[in-house]
């Protein structure tokens, strides 16, 4: 940020350190095993310090997210340091000049050879040879060079998507994920815990009431995801993944729902029946954690936790 250019080496480093650590599932096994061969002590100064950097690095890609986007990786690529051109130019330089002087020679070998002349056929065609080898070297070495030159192509490819956007949702699914297995105690959480009960006498909501057409066919299809993934039981109850008291998992549920809401999901104004339909149907309380104030901080963390559903 500070010199406003990024150099090729340094995309290298961020598309590396990108591909070493996308592997989400990895990283969860990583904190598992960290949480077992840690004391609590140390566990929770790491972690802290852990999240602090990662925070700080979504903070920067936030503040600064066109200037990140608009980066010309191509650019960058294409005008990385590379010495092999420098030794092609030259190789390039010599081998036209032996093909000149050997076109001259060979030019004059066939002018000796109309008027017979033995002397100078014999002469040139030496010299000829001569030069054809030379030059048959030269063309070996530039041949070496262009394939260096690929194989140094090929490697720049493997750099030219931006990678920035993918780290900053990448940061996000981690500090969700620390945040699960080690919750940050102060300040109030944008999900809470209601003890207030189901409704005594559920209402029934037609869902091509609340429903866009063909919309519930495509959520039915996501649900069944949510059920493969063991964020849903076969009874259609949230379980929380990480939590002993069996709590049903008021906030993934609410994370799908701005899901479904960011995606059209739903015709306007149907946020009260919205809420019961869905309170009815996972038999949860939703409560005031449907109200728009809570859902909004949570935005974008639906496609951090549900990054491959396709909604």
């Amino acid at each position: 940020m500070e010199k406003s250019v990024l150099s090729f080496d340094t995309q290298c480093n961020i598309t590396d350190f990108y591909n070493e650590f996308n592997d989400i599932q990895s990283f969860e096994k990583s904190v598992l095993n960290f949480i077992l061969s840690t004391d609590k002590e140390k566990q929770v100064q790491i972690i802290d310090n852990l999240r602090t950097e990662i925070v700080l690095n979504t903070d920067i890609y936030t503040a600064n997210k066109d200037f990140f986007d608009e980066i010309d990786i191509i650019n960058v690529c294409a005008k990385r340091y590379n010495p092999l051109k420098i030794e092609i130019d030259g190789q390039l330089t010599n081998s036209n000049k032996l093909w000149k002087e050997l076109t001259q020679v060979r030019n004059s070998l066939e002018s000796a050879s109309w008027k017979n002349d033995k002397i100078a056929i014999q002469r040139l065609t030496k010299y000829e040879e001569r030069l054809e080898q030379t030059y048959k070297k030269e063309q070996e070495k530039l041949r070496f060079f262009y394939k260096q030159q690929k194989e140094s192509d090929n490697h720049a490819f493997k750099y030219l998507e931006n990678a920035f956007g993918k780290i900053y949702v990448l940061g996000c699914y981690f500090i969700s994920l620390l945040n699960s297995y080690f919750p940050i105690e102060k300040g109030e959480d944008t999900i809470v815990d209601i003890a207030e009960p189901i409704f005594e006498t559920p209402q029934e909501i037609d869902p091509d009431t609340i429903f866009r057409t063909g919309m519930y066919d495509r959520f039915l299809s996501l649900e069944q995801q949510l059920i493969k993934d063991n964020y849903l039981n076969e009874a259609l109850n949230w379980v929380a993944k990480h939590d002993k008291t069996h709590k049903p998992d008021i906030k993934s549920l609410i994370i799908f729902l701005v899901g479904l809401l960011d995606n059209k999901y739903f015709l306007p104004g149907k946020d009260t029946k919205i809420r019961v339909f869905f309170e009815n149907r996972y038999n949860i309380t939703i409560g005031q954690n449907f109200e728009s104030k809570r859902r909004e901080p949570l935005l974008d963390s639906y496609k951090v936790i549900f990054y491959n559903y396709d909604f």
